[in-house]
């Protein structure tokens, strides 16, 4: 797991840096962030994560295969959109085994669980399907070039709202309260009431930008809604404990902030006032990087030093989390500016997560068994 980590936050820095450099097709840099970096990151975190909302223990040697499938998935991707473009179809097939099998997995611990299981397991369950819905339809477009435009944008927001969101969403419900050190009664309720209306909005999205734009209004409300209420339970009331100069939990939840700004910004791409690489790259500074330099500043540590003392863990964590609110407020500008066309919006993102790989090094290189 902390390789996966450290693989998808290194692989953020050419997919930042590399559009400004070279001449490479829109979708690799992309593709070097998501499909490279955060896929198999979120499928191992799940391997991660999914014991722990089944109560059934330590995962199995052989739920590693779809992580590093995934892996494998996302270098042939980045390879194929680079190089030979035609490989893409394998890269997706291979990434939809790895969604298989993790799938397979998921259920039979569930299955397994004491009475049932914690309601994120559903959220994952639902990311892992839309992402292989995504999946499905960039593959599918390769056969048939008439619905190109229309499957790669059902692929792209499938992968973008349905898988990263969803994923996103049913961890940072339960995380953040950890990570802030404030109780959260709400969470299960939550968790088992929404995701109907962030599926629906989801859905709803990818048809619109695919096929009929009204739709994806429709969409966007039902998944304002339930965000905004997220937002409002967790952000203000646990304001003192969550917005710090240091520490996880405000990287966090500055990435709920990037969320919402980002879904915001919808209805000007979808009215041709915006973009797509320009909401892109806002989706990627404003909200995917808070969240996993978020995450990883609490998880890490766990996945870097499994056998250590709390104390030696939290020596680490509080090192990963030094200055993060600034680097939150970097991220979130960079958003903004990105969202404004200028070109140089990705250079605050490169500082802030140049930073935090520097805070890692220091600390990794501190700790006694990195």
């Amino acid at each position: 797991m902390a390789a996966l980590a450290i693989v998808a936050l290194t692989g953020f820095l050419p997919g930042l840096l590399l559009p400004g450099l070279l001449e490479l097709p829109p979708a690799a840099p992309l593709h070097l962030i998501l499909a490279l970096g955060v896929m198999p990151l979120i499928l191992g975190a799940m391997t991660y994560f999914i014991p722990v909302l089944t109560r059934t223990g330590t995962p199995e040697a052989k739920t590693f295969f779809p992580p590093l499938a995934a892996l494998g998935a996302g270098i042939l991707a980045v390879f194929s959109l680079s190089l030979a473009y035609r490989l893409y179809p394998l890269a997706a097939a291979l990434a939809l085994a790895a969604i298989g099998g993790l799938l397979w997995w998921s259920r039979n611990r569930a299955r397994a669980t004491l009475g049932r299981p914690h309601p994120g397991l559903l959220w994952y369950q639902l990311a892992l399907a839309a992402l292989a819905l995504g999946l499905a339809a960039i593959t599918l477009a390769a056969f048939w070039p008439e619905q190109w435009l229309p499957l790669k944008r059902l692929h792209l927001h499938l992968n973008l709202l349905g898988f990263v969101g969803l994923t996103a969403l049913g961890t940072l419900r339960v995380l953040l309260p950890t990570v802030g050190g404030f109780p959260d009664p709400q969470a299960g309720p939550w968790l088992m009431r929404e995701w109907r209306w962030i599926l629906a909005g989801t859905l709803l999205i990818a048809a619109g930008a695919a096929w009929a734009p009204p739709l994806a209004e429709a969409g966007l409300l039902l998944w304002l809604i339930p965000l905004a209420r997220l937002a409002h339970s967790l952000l203000w009331p646990h304001r003192e404990k969550i917005w710090r100069r240091h520490g996880a939990a405000t990287p966090l939840a500055a990435a709920i902030i990037g969320l919402l700004l980002s879904l915001l910004a919808g209805p000007l791409h979808g009215h041709g006032l915006l973009p797509g690489a320009q909401a892109t790259q806002a989706f990627v500074m404003a909200f995917l990087l808070p969240l996993v330099t978020g995450a990883a500043t609490h998880l890490l540590p766990l996945w870097l030093l499994p056998k250590e003392s709390r104390e030696k863990q939290q020596a680490l964590r509080e090192r990963l989390g030094r200055h993060s609110g600034i680097r939150s407020i970097l991220f979130l500008s960079a958003g903004v500016l990105a969202l404004l066309a200028q070109t140089w919006a990705s250079l605050l993102s490169i500082i802030a997560l140049t930073h935090f790989l520097f805070q890692f090094a220091c600390g990794a290189l501190e700790s006694p068994n990195p």
